[in-house]
């Protein structure tokens, strides 16, 4: 499992290599949630998902490809930005974890 480091602000965008793939997230506020967007090697994987504590962000596994994301939070709070790299943190795990 590897920390995604994510910035405090409420909307961002951020691309990272893990396991032989190129990865875009797009994380937004709407309204008292956040939402997520990801791309796989330019492929949109799901748009507007909603972002739950401890659980994959890609919610099918042949979607998924080789790894996923979650955010991990403290008492399963819904992530939120002001506590992202606080107590609400990023992560991924590819199928060697």
């Amino acid at each position: 499992m590897q920390e995604i480091p994510l910035n405090a602000v409420p909307n961002q965008r951020l691309r990272v290599s893990l396991g032989d793939d190129e990865w875009e997230l797009t994380i937004k506020v709407a309204r008292s949630v956040m939402l997520c967007d990801i791309k796989r090697n330019d492929d949109m994987l799901i748009q507007g998902v909603r972002v739950m504590p401890n659980q994959p962000l890609i919610p099918y596994r042949y979607l998924a490809g080789n790894g996923n994301f979650a955010f991990i939070t403290d008492n399963d709070e819904l992530p939120w930005w002001e506590q992202f790299g606080k107590a609400h943190y990023l992560v991924w795990w590819g199928d060697d974890d």
